[in-house]
This record gives C-alpha cells, sequence and structure tokens, in this order.
C-alpha cells in the first residue's frame, strides 16, 4: 500500500451534482461521500498493535483480562474419522446473547480506562470504533445493498462512532429458522475447534467432551488495537475468536525493545463456516465472502482464518487455514471469480481511506458531544452526515475519567 496519499478530483462533496452508479445525474446531500469516486490512492497502512484486550463472561460481565480467550485445537482426522461432526447439535439449547441490548462502546471504552490508569497515558487515535464499523466501511463500495446508521461524536479531541442500533433492529430483516440454524453451525464450529486454555494445560475430559456442552455466544474475548490509514490513526476493537497457538506476555519483554516485541496479533485466528464447494458458482460465491473474512481478519492484525466446510445439512467435513494477505490474490488469480470478482482490497482500502478522512475533517471538531448521523440508504451513491440532538453516548464512566488528573 505505499505510495504518496492523494486524493482523486473530487474526494467528497457539498451539493455537487454526481453521476449515480446507474448512469444518472444526481444531486448530492449536503456533507456527502460519493462512493464511486470518493479514494485516497496508496494510503499508508500503520500496522495494528494490541494495547489491551478485555473478556466478557457468560453472564456478559466485564473483565480486563483474557479470561475468555479460547484456543485453537481441532485435528482433521477427528473430522474426517466420524464423516463428519453434526453443527445442529444442541440447537435446541443454543445460549444466545439479547443482541437487543445497546452496550454502545462501552466496553471499548472501559477497557481504556483501565489501561490509562496502569500506564497514567491518554490512549491517542483520531477515531475511536468498533472493528465491525470499520469493516462495514471498508466493504460498502462492493456491498450496497444494506444500509446502515452511524452515531459519531467528537469528545476529548478524539471521534467516537457507534452503530445506530435502533435503526439496525428496525430494518434488519427478521431472520427464519433455517438462517437462525446457519448462524448456530458457525458457534458450534468455534466450540467444536477450540478449547479454554492451552492443550497442555486442558484434561482429557476436557478437550474430548466440549463438544456435547451447550453452545453460548454470550462470553466473549476482544483485542484492542491502534492502527491507521492514511493520515487517520484509529483506535478499534474487535472479538476474537482464538489463539492459534499462545498469546505472548508482554511483561516478557522485560528490555521494552520493540525489536523483541511479541505481538499477540500474530497468533490469533478468525474461524469461519462455508458450504463445501461442489461447483464453479460455489467457488465463486465463497470467494466472494473471503472478501469479509479478509477485511475483518486484515483491520485487526489477524494474520490466519480457518474455515470449516459444512455439508448442506450442517455436517462438518473438513477445514482449511488461508492466510489473510494473500486472500486478494487468490481471488484476483482464481479461475472461478473471473471475470465475476465483485470486490478489489486495493480499491476498498482507497475508499477507506477517504472515508476516514471525510469524517475526521467534516464532523466539526469544536463541536464536543454533539452527535452527528452518518447515513448510507440501501443502493444509494453516497454516505452523508447529519447533526441531531441526541445525547451523547459514550459511558458516563469513560467521560469522568477523562477529566480527571492526569486526563484533562
Amino acid at each position: 500500500m505505499a505510495g504518496r496519499p492523494h486524493f482523486q478530483s473530487t474526494p467528497w462533496t457539498n451539493g455537487t451534482p454526481q453521476v449515480s452508479s446507474h448512469g444518472q445525474r444526481q444531486q448530492a446531500p449536503a456533507l456527502s461521500l460519493p462512493i464511486s469516486s470518493a479514494r485516497i490512492r496508496g494510503p499508508a497502512m500503520r500496522q495494528p498493535r494490541e494495547v489491551t484486550s478485555f473478556s466478557y463472561d457468560n453472564n456478559r460481565s466485564l473483565h480486563f483480562d483474557d479470561s475468555s480467550l479460547s484456543y485453537f485445537y481441532l485435528l482433521q482426522d477427528d473430522v474426517t474419522a466420524s464423516g463428519g461432526i453434526d453443527l445442529s447439535a444442541g440447537y435446541n439449547v443454543f445460549k444466545k446473547r439479547d443482541d437487543t441490548i445497546d452496550e454502545h462502546l462501552d466496553g471499548l471504552l472501559l477497557s481504556l480506562v483501565d489501561l490509562e490508569k496502569n500506564t497514567r497515558k491518554k490512549t491517542t487515535g483520531d477515531i475511536i470504533t468498533w472493528r465491525g464499523i470499520v469493516t462495514k466501511l471498508l466493504c460498502l463500495p462492493y456491498s450496497r445493498n444494506d444500509g446502515f446508521e452511524l452515531n459519531a461524536v467528537w469528545f476529548d479531541r478524539q471521534l467516537f462512532i457507534e452503530e445506530d442500533l435502533p435503526y439496525k433492529l428496525a430494518t434488519q430483516r427478521l431472520p427464519d429458522q433455517r438462517s437462525e440454524l446457519m448462524s448456530y453451525w458457525g458457534y458450534k464450529f468455534e466450540q467444536i475447534a477450540t478449547i479454554p486454555r492451552q492443550w497442555n494445560e486442558c484434561s482429557r475430559q476436557e478437550v474430548e467432551s466440549r463438544g456435547q456442552k451447550p453452545v453460548s455466544n454470550v462470553a466473549q474475548y476482544c483485542s484492542v488495537v491502534k492502527t491507521g490509514l492514511g493520515d487517520v490513526r484509529m483506535v478499534i476493537a474487535g472479538e476474537v475468536d482464538c489463539v492459534w497457538d499462545y498469546k505472548p506476555d508482554p511483561k516478557d519483554n522485560v528490555d521494552n525493545d520493540p525489536k523483541l516485541f511479541d505481538n499477540p496479533l500474530d497468533h490469533y485466528v478468525e474461524l469461519k463456516t462455508n458450504r463445501v464447494i461442489q461447483s464453479d458458482r460455489d467457488a465463486s460465491t465463497f470467494e466472494n465472502k473471503l472478501f469479509k473474512v479478509w477485511a475483518q481478519s486484515f483491520l485487526l492484525g489477524v494474520p490466519k482464518a480457518i474455515i470449516g466446510f459444512r455439508t448442506e445439512q450442517g455436517y462438518l467435513q473438513t477445514f482449511e487455514e488461508f492466510e489473510t494477505q494473500k486472500i486478494p490474490g487468490i481471488v484476483k488469480k482464481s479461475k472461478y471469480s473471473n471475470p465475476y470478482t465483485t470486490w478489489d482490497g486495493v480499491d476498498a482500502l482507497a475508499f477507506l481511506a477517504a472515508c476516514l478522512q471525510w469524517l475526521k475533517t467534516t464532523i466539526p471538531r469544536a463541536e464536543e458531544n454533539v452527535v452527528w448521523k452518518i447515513r448510507y440508504l440501501p443502493r444509494s451513491d453516497y454516505l452523508t452526515a447529519s447533526k441531531t440532538d441526541q445525547q451523547s453516548f459514550l459511558h458516563p464512566g469513560f467521560v469522568k475519567w477523562r477529566g480527571e488528573p492526569p486526563m484533562k
């Protein structure tokens, strides 16, 4: 991604007529970003680096540790010898997190409070948000069918962005029984592919009986990383499915030498499931699905994704490793995707760089605690920004902490 960042002729607009994706000339809304043309080519990418982490337990209580971190442990022989593992097992006792509860940025912000109490330093960055929100923006040029709304607010010279949950709940498609089951298959795969501690610390019973326990998606482990694109520095947090081998302890680097730093991100793994590929069309669909896998992993600095391939009936047949950095090249060279490839990682990053710069410069920095709405309407040509009279969504404990010495 090296190269001198530069804007195209109109990276964003203020009421300028634009040509729509349908070839029609449209009047751009005020404070809008044209999705088809907004690009910063060759933006410098800052290598993600973990600054802290936190866990939610099975009661959704927050802990500033890695207690909910899992470790990958699954053998191909265990999958093939059984003729396939039933990913539907235990579906009737699935403990599902209540996704109608609006947690805002609470876990992320409170983890920063804990970090800053220990370091006595403010966590620097222009934008602070969830990895999922940045993923949504990164994928937008190639995922135009679904709308979304984000809330953004400046506070303490940093821009905080969350998803507008009421809008999401009001507009999302009601899941049918089949889609609910398919979502469960992903969580079941995570359960049978991971153990709670390193292998040599687990009993044989823990390893062999893990698939018999009820599946829950309430507990989560999240990594908080510093990263950046172009001129915008970010602090983002995202869920990590598991560790491949071990998580290094920063205390082991007693000399505090960056050259000796063992980045925890280098050991993380993303887990996904996909239908067994049986046709060219299946392969093309899968390679388009890899876009989000790549985007999620790339943004957080996760180097590897493991994808479990299942039958139409939900039986796991095998799994395969994919290196994050190689995914765009795999798709670009594939005979299955071409000429049907619907995404380009380099172009998506060029758009994201322009989008982040637009957010940073469009929303008035001087108007602290004023909530702005970032909107994308389905199949629209623009991302728009407008001021609201909503109350700030930042956690009171975080606001209070940032107002105390030595933070203020």
